[in-house]
């Protein structure tokens, strides 16, 4: 389900193996949300609103921010295939990472809770320049705006990044890091549409 829109069986082939925090790991580790090793995105002043996309129908994740883990329903983890979750703390506010299968697949949501200017950060970063060596593309997730962005860009080797915004204020990071030869990009932005349907049902 997390890299087929409509279902069908989650294909889990070879991959580099995913540790937990703080644990060594061989090959390629989960990257800090929306940072490089040893460093953070500034928060900068937004654009003119003219050139952040609007959040038309705002959501209060606020119970969410407080229990990162609750994003994903019971039946949407089963359906994933998880198997364990974790409290990630980072600079920017509030994560959970969870395992799928026997761990060689990670799906991760981060709460931005410590930038005030929501996804007009992103905007102001790019910018600065700070997404030039990685992606910046703008989507839609379920009539919310997004971006998927990252400093670095992995994602020919599994990993995606996708930020929504939830209100003009706020946004979450969907994150998946997984074998090349499943689509990263469509499983995070399927993370996120069940994430922003959890926020709907909860909020």
């Amino acid at each position: 389900m997390i890299f087929r829109r409509f279902g069908l069986a989650l294909l889990l082939v070879t991959v580099l193996p995913i540790a937990a925090c703080g644990s060594p790991v061989s090959g390629r580790a989960i990257p800090a949300p929306l940072a490089a090793p040893g460093s953070a995105p500034p928060v900068l002043p937004a654009p003119p609103d003219s050139v952040v996309p609007k959040v038309k129908e705002p959501l209060d994740p606020a119970k969410f921010v407080a229990d990162p883990c609750s994003s994903l329903t019971a039946a949407r983890q089963a359906e994933f295939n998880v198997t364990s979750s974790r409290i990630n703390e980072h600079d920017f506010g509030s994560s959970c990472i969870w395992n799928v299968g026997s761990g060689r697949t990670s799906l991760g949501v981060s709460y931005a809770t410590k930038v005030p200017t929501g996804l007009g950060n992103i905007y102001a970063l790019r910018d600065a320049g700070w997404w030039d060596g990685g992606y910046f593309e703008p989507t839609e997730v379920d009539g919310y705006p997004g971006v998927y962005v990252a400093l670095v860009d992995y994602r020919a080797s599994g990993d995606c990044k996708l930020v929504v915004g939830v209100n003009d204020s706020l946004f979450f990071e969907s994150s998946v890091v997984t074998p090349p030869s499943n689509d990263s990009c469509l499983g995070a932005k399927n993370v996120a549409e069940a994430i922003l349907q959890t926020i709907k049902e909860g909020a």
